[in-house]
Order: C-alpha cells, then sequence, then structure tokens
C-alpha cells in the first residue's frame, strides 16, 4: 500500500493528488492508494483518502504502507524514516501557490542528498520515481542526523 499525506498546511495541494489520480486510473500505479489531502480542493475518483487524519490514523495508515509519499514537511519525512518506510517527497512549491515559500524545495534536497529519500521536483516524472523508489535500498535514518537535518531545516525558515 502507498500512503499519501500533503501535511495541514492549509493550501490545496492538488497537482499531487491529480496527477496520483491519473496514474491509478491509467493503471500506471497497481497498488492501493490511502491518501491523506488536507485542503486540497482536489478529489480523488481513484483511490481513497481522507481531508485530515487523527495522529493514530496518520501513524497507521503510515505503519502499514510499503512507500510514502509525502510533501516536503520535516516532520512527516522523519515519521516515514523512522518506520524505515521508502520515502518519495514531493515538495509543496510556491509557483503553484503550495504554500508562501520554497522551503520544501529545500528540506528534500537535503534529504535526497543524504541518501535517504527520492525527490519529484517535476510532476511528470512522478510515475518513473513511483517505480524507482520501490526498488531501490535508502540508507537508514539515524537520529543524530536527522538533529541536523532539522537545525538545517529551521535556519532555512528563518532565511
Amino acid at each position: 500500500m502507498i500512503f499519501v499525506t500533503v501535511g495541514t498546511q492549509r493550501f490545496p495541494f492538488d497537482r499531487l493528488i491529480r496527477t496520483l489520480d491519473e496514474l491509478v486510473c491509467k493503471k500506471s500505479i497497481t497498488e492501493s492508494i490511502f491518501a491523506q489531502i488536507g485542503y486540497s480542493n482536489y478529489e480523488p475518483a481513484y483511490f481513497k483518502a481522507k481531508k485530515l487524519l487523527t495522529p493514530e490514523e496518520f501513524l497507521e495508515y503510515m505503519d502499514c504502507a510499503s512507500v510514502v509519499i509525502t510533501h516536503g514537511g520535516t516532520s512527516s519525512i522523519i515519521h516515514a524514516l523512522k518506520r524505515r518506510k521508502k520515502v518519495l517527497v514531493v515538495p509543496r512549491r510556491k509557483k503553484y501557490k503550495e504554500h508562501i515559500d520554497d522551503h520544501q524545495v529545500e528540506i528534500a534536497q537535503m534529504f535526497y542528498e543524504s541518501g535517504m529519500i527520492e525527490v519529484v521536483d517535476d510532476i511528470l516524472y512522478l510515475e518513473d520515481v513511483v517505480e524507482k523508489v520501490k526498488q531501490t535500498e535508502y540508507k537508514v535514518y539515524v537520529e543524530n542526523e536527522s538533529r541536523l537535518i532539522n537545525d538545517l531545516a529551521s535556519y532555512l525558515k528563518q532565511i
């Protein structure tokens, strides 16, 4: 199962949800998907979704997943890595009005450079990267590294 989370920011993330729905429709993704879609306006037709989850529901879906597709929020990424999930990050982008700035791009890049995740910068490559993440082994999350990444992420937010 693939678990998708877009976080709880009050911005839609239709770009990700719509693309996933299209990929499931054309059977490019055959695994079941459950998505926490937050304030997205687009409602998927080809997989199950809920706007918001309780913390318990969130962890339950994450624990059941083999792959986690998430926005570039540090907390969501770290929750998945701590559970040794394969993580694919699609950062929210300012130019699509998905966030107020592009700090998620910078956060995702830091995790990617550490060898722990995959990142999709261009949604057109989502299908290919979903396949890649399933077949790739990633570096295991280590708590000390997360402190460094969190410190860097906090610093970037202040800039």
